[in-house]
């Protein structure tokens, strides 16, 4: 079945992104969309680190008036195992681009559409405004990513590079990584989210490595809103004020640029019990960009390059 605007979406759903066919999971509101959110989740997670329950980002955005649509990134969901060659950033920028102009061409409502990150989801997020997709984008959302590593953390990642085609990083180490101290996520339902790890493609592994040498220059060809969220417990990525001004000066470009640390949560910022206060701050700043208050909603939509239909589907199962 084909969605288009006038189709109940609130299932599997592909979109045709080139070379490859994504896999994602979209909620529709009950009214006339305010606009529309896409969701890329980081690395070792898939769309579902956005689909854990009343207060993930889905179902939040959903009930206050968005379209969201998350989507699994090339290596994960319908593409893994993909070409190696398809899922480096330079690939996954291409694709993912690609993958929203299918998305705002095909049920796109509302005052335009942001785009919101986490981890390397996030990088990619950056990677993708600078490219000036052709579709109204109004804004960024970018979380657990940063230029300051914590100290070892970046020659940690970069031990894990070898020759096989994906990395699982054991449960233990990945809790160790993801969360804060204890208190600030429930135990019981830590367990439940373990079943959202997934193996990370060795080329964007490869990728993030280099991410701090790379910021710099894609943040310098982003001319959107920015908003950017360190976790105060991340133990990838520095928090601190000297990480927030360090991060907040290589969005040159951008009209607006808001860097800030969330208390009381680690990296996986959503898993936490601080999630609903955090995704209502991110559906907040998508509704600053959307609004008519902002001046980049009030200025002409980019123009949208010829595209076939029909490309974004929804799975009948």
């Amino acid at each position: 079945m084909t969605a288009t605007q006038d189709t109940p979406v609130n299932a599997p759903t592909t979109i045709d992104a080139g070379p490859l066919t994504l896999s994602a999971r979209v909620r529709r509101p009950n009214q006339q969309a305010r606009g529309v959110i896409v969701a890329l989740h980081g690395g070792t997670y898939d769309s579902g680190y956005y689909d854990t329950g009343a207060d993930s980002l889905l179902d939040l955005a959903a009930t206050l008036g968005y379209l969201v649509v998350a989507v699994d990134r090339p290596g994960y969901g319908a593409t893994h195992g993909a070409d190696p060659e398809l899922l480096t950033f330079s690939a996954q920028t291409t694709m993912l681009s690609q993958a929203l102009l299918r998305v705002w061409t095909d049920i796109g409502q509302g005052a335009g559409l942001v785009l919101i990150g986490h981890s390397i989801g996030g990088m990619l997020a950056l990677c993708v405004a600078a490219t000036r997709p052709a579709v109204p984008l109004r804004g960024v959302e970018v979380s657990g990513m940063g230029e300051l590593w914590q100290p070892g953390l970046r020659e940690m990642w970069g031990s894990l590079i070898g020759d096989a085609a994906e990395v699982t990083v054991p449960a233990d180490a990945h809790n160790q990584v993801m969360y804060g101290p204890e208190g600030t996520f429930d135990a019981a339902r830590q367990a439940t989210y373990t079943a959202l790890q997934r193996p990370i493609p060795m080329p964007e592994l490869i990728d993030v490595v280099v991410w701090s040498d790379r910021l710099p220059s894609v943040a310098a060809g982003i001319d959107v809103p920015v908003r950017a969220t360190l976790a105060e417990h991340d133990n990838i990525w520095q928090s601190d004020q000297a990480a927030q001004t360090a991060l907040r000066q290589r969005f040159t470009r951008s009209p607006s640029i808001r860097v800030e640390s969330f208390p009381g949560v680690g990296h996986s910022i959503e898993l936490h019990r601080g999630a609903r206060a955090y995704v209502l701050r991110q559906l907040a700043f998508a509704e600053e960009c959307l609004s008519a208050l902002s001046p980049l909603a009030l200025s002409p939509l980019a123009p949208l390059a010829p595209i076939a239909a029909n490309q974004l589907k929804t799975d009948p199962r």
